[in-house]
């Protein structure tokens, strides 16, 4: 061995292991490897002197106390959930209940009406579905204008949906010739070069 006098030996029992980075234990003042530098590892006797953890209920925020020395925090907290917990009631997650009369539905995120503001499930979200009292109530004239407004609207996608098509074709058609040319030229190269 090059260098006999660094490191120290683990003091665990049964370990006595040459560590060159040792570690001195904050209860005991042991010198342990990183095997055995945990409170368990090593069996140390002030350990209870340093290893206490609190647990705290994610419910309330409280502190819980433990009811025997080596009981986990989990069950601590679980036994505090069950027994003594004064967090506020859970909200409902399904409180939007659909405005239509005879639908029970609820919906975790509320679903409202453009014409009417009422709340709906997804069933009946559209005007048509929940007979809207307001697009009933629109004139011919308006409804006949909402709908061509409407076709108007589909029409300019569509076409703006072909010409993005058409120039991904182009583009395509492009690079396969690009891809010829550069492959048919190497071709002819390896062509002069047999000869």
């Amino acid at each position: 061995m090059e260098f006999p006098q660094l490191g120290q030996h683990c003091s665990a029992k049964g370990c006595n292991k040459l560590d060159f980075l040792p570690m001195k234990c904050d209860a005991c003042s042991a010198i342990l490897c990183k095997d055995h530098i945990k409170y368990d590892e090593h069996q140390c006797s002030s350990s209870y002197r340093k290893n206490v953890q609190i647990p705290v209920c994610p419910l309330c925020n409280q502190h819980v106390p433990y009811e025997y020395r080596d009981q986990s925090p989990d069950r601590a907290v679980s036994a505090h959930i069950d027994r003594d917990c004064r967090s506020r009631k859970r909200e409902k997650v399904y409180a939007n209940k659909c405005s239509v009369a005879s639908c029970k539905q609820r919906e975790a995120i509320p679903v409202n009406c453009e014409k009417c503001s009422k709340t709906f499930c997804l069933r009946h979200r559209f005007p048509d579905d929940h007979r809207c009292q307001d697009f009933q109530h629109q004139s011919p004239a308006k409804q006949k204008k909402q709908e061509e407004d409407d076709y108007a609207l589909a029409k300019a996608l569509q076409e703006s949906e072909r010409q993005e098509l058409q120039r991904i074709r182009r583009n395509q058609t492009t690079s396969t010739a690009a891809t010829a040319n550069t492959s048919t030229s190497s071709t002819d190269n390896r062509s002069c070069c047999v000869q």
